[in-house]
């Protein structure tokens, strides 16, 4: 009893610091604002849209010496991308703080079955050009790989996170005949970005022109092409992998997508949490075998046209 006391005092004190402190940055940002703007634009970016670098595996790091770089161009970035293997192209598209090649665990048995594995690292993300990136940059870099002139003949996608959202975006604009595969994916973004910026005591007054903003820049909306509005919108059938201990992308939103849809189908794990999930045997060969059983079907499909 005097345990569980204790606990309910810990997080009493926590709740009273992080309102504390909301209010303070709150209070500040909100004078900062009225006086220097353009300074406070600047400070939301490097928090909320500036990616931070993660150190590479052993096995990340091989698979970059024996890949074949190329790259491509979004919104005058240069966007580094690999290639390894031969034959229709699976496309990687990675989250938040992440690269391409963090889907390593996936590469092998796609290319020892014949396909070729493309990879990148997102605006502002590894060795990719640019300082802070967002949602709908992302969503047009993903675009940018159904580019004809590109040629690169994607069968299908594997994404996690918010590289899922943009992979959403992707298939609602570009509608590819492509299969989806999207690991934990940001489905609510438009809710976890402002609810973000509210726990973090950032006002309304200065979100709201800087996602406008954006908004204007690159021609989208935020509610309008929200994941979760646009996933319910698409015929394309997709398979959503998502954890149930996942602490940073909640899980209820890919299940209660999955049962308002026919096209979603819903693969739940246990214990792996956002990232750990990318790097399970379990989870690899089960999403290989989706990818698999899709090529074959379309493949059936061609054969009786013909």
């Amino acid at each position: 009893m005097a345990k569980k006391i204790v606990k309910m005092k810990s997080l009493s004190t926590n709740v009273r610091y992080i309102k504390a402190r909301q209010r303070v940055t709150h209070f500040l940002l909100t004078a900062l604002w009225h006086v220097a703007p353009h300074t406070t634009q600047n400070i939301i970016l490097k928090r909320f849209f500036k990616p931070i670098s993660h150190p590479l595996t052993p096995l990340e790091s091989q698979y970059l010496e024996n890949g074949t770089p190329f790259h491509i161009q979004v919104h005058g970035n240069d966007i580094r991308c690999w290639k390894w293997g031969s034959g229709p192209g699976i496309l990687f598209v990675h989250g938040w703080n992440g690269r391409g090649v963090n889907f390593a665990c996936f590469f092998e048995p796609l290319i020892n079955a014949g396909y070729s594995v493309l990879a990148y690292d997102a605006p502002a993300h590894g060795e990719s050009e640019g300082q802070f990136t967002n949602y709908f940059e992302l969503s047009d870099t993903v675009r940018s790989f159904f580019d004809p002139s590109h040629g690169f003949n994607i069968k299908a996608i594997i994404a996690h996170s918010i590289g899922a959202s943009a992979v959403i975006n992707c298939i609602s604009k570009e509608k590819p005949s492509v299969d989806a595969a999207l690991i934990a994916p940001a489905l609510k973004l438009t809710e976890i970005l402002f609810n973000s910026f509210n726990h973090h005591g950032v006002p309304e007054m200065v979100y709201r022109p800087l996602v406008a903003e954006m908004e204007a820049q690159f021609g989208y909306d935020v509610h309008q092409d929200n994941p979760y509005v646009l996933a319910k919108t698409i015929s394309t059938k997709m398979l959503i992998v998502h954890d149930k201990d996942d602490r940073t992308i909640p899980y209820m939103d890919s299940k209660i997508l999955s049962g308002k849809t026919d096209h979603v189908y819903l693969h739940t794990t246990e214990g792996l949490g956002h990232k750990r999930i990318l790097k399970d045997d379990a989870v690899v060969d089960f999403v290989t075998a989706y990818i698999f059983n899709g090529q074959i079907q379309r493949d059936e499909q061609l054969r009786r046209k013909k």
